[in-house]
């Protein structure tokens, strides 16, 4: 009788590219892929898909796997992701249950069974590119209001309202480090003024990058584009609330390529039906996938992406291949990249 095979579980693989861009095969004869390509509906359907799976891999953020997934997964080992952290994996849950978790960044290899792991592949990178070029993207969209530009040639029309020149406007990027600063050049390309918010950035390091240096409110008041380049942590929490939001300069634009819950929905959502906020482009949300009734879908001035600014052929061949790493060297008796939850998420 054959042994039983090795089933992993490839969840987030909305772009079915998942078994084409990486080497999956080298895992072995032994080894049952089996694709996601949907977002599971509600956490039972996530448990039933993935009950009888001896390993799970996460596309980012994109299948929650909090207790009460886990207490229901009898066969689970070991999950696997890309990158260095992960915000809807409860650590806990999965310490207590013995299941092994792995992230995607070269860490110290700690062997099962006294065998030696080999290095990783080669980041492409970074993932500093790919977010800041869509958050100019939506810039762009957001000042020539594109996508109803586009409906109305579709539906016969021509004549349309103004858009806003982006030259001599100024640019405020909320984090200013691997994701912000390639913003900062972007602004420049168009003629804009840019205003930086780090609290790590120095008055030389921004004058190295023609920047301006400035705290939150300077930059919240003075800006007509605000983009976020933050990572989701326990002080970035909340940092735009209602106060920071009536701060702003009416008619501003608003890109959010970051995270959802760096700012205060119920008060972005009133400055966008009241036009405090004359545009968003937001890639990121408080629901993903969002619901049929979320307000945001009511919202004219808003444009909206479904979360993926990491998203290119480059970025997903990497993180498969890290992945696929990960998991060939458990294979073999070593864990790779085991990975310690940040205190700070």
């Amino acid at each position: 009788m054959a042994p039983e095979k090795f089933r992993i579980a490839i969840t987030g693989d909305y772009e079915r590219q998942a078994l084409h861009l990486a080497a999956w095969d080298t895992l072995g004869e032994q080894v049952e892929l089996v694709p996601f390509h949907r977002p599971f509906e509600s956490l039972s359907a996530t448990v039933a898909a993935l009950r009888d799976f001896d390993a799970i891999t996460l596309m980012r953020e994109r299948t929650p796997l909090p207790r009460a997934v886990l207490e229901q997964l009898p066969r689970l080992k070991l999950i696997v992701f890309p990158g260095r952290s992960i915000t809807n994996l409860d650590y806990a849950a999965a310490a207590e249950r013995g299941i092994t978790v792995c992230g995607g960044v070269a860490t110290s290899p700690q062997p099962r069974d006294g065998g030696v792991a080999t290095s990783p592949p080669p980041r492409d990178g970074g993932g500093g590119g790919p977010p800041s070029e869509l958050a100019l993207a939506l810039m762009l969209a957001c000042a020539w209001q594109i996508p109803a530009a586009d409906a109305l040639v579709r539906a016969g029309g021509w004549s349309f309202r103004p858009g806003l020149a982006l030259r001599g406007k100024t640019l405020g990027i909320v984090g200013y480090g691997t994701l912000g600063k390639p913003m900062a050049r972007h602004g420049h390309s168009l003629g804009m003024n840019v205003l930086a918010f780090s609290r790590s950035l120095s008055d030389q390091g921004a004058s190295a990058d023609g920047v301006q240096r400035a705290d939150l409110e300077t930059l919240l008041r003075a800006s007509d584009v605000i983009s976020l380049h933050l990572p989701l942590t326990s002080a970035t929490t909340g940092l735009i609330g209602a106060h920071e939001i009536a701060s702003l300069k009416p008619g501003v634009i608003f890109i959010n390529t970051a995270r959802a819950a760096i700012v205060d929905q119920s008060a972005m959502l009133e400055a966008l039906r009241t036009s405090k906020i004359a545009m968003a482009g937001l890639d990121v949300f408080d629901q993903e996938p969002l619901p049929a009734d979320h307000p945001l879908l009511k919202l004219p001035n808003v444009i909206m992406t479904p979360h993926i600014g990491y998203v290119t052929t480059g970025n997903l061949a990497r993180m498969y291949a890290e992945m696929i790493q990960v998991l060939a060297a458990y294979r073999q008796g070593v864990l790779k990249n085991r990975h310690t939850p940040p205190q700070a998420l």
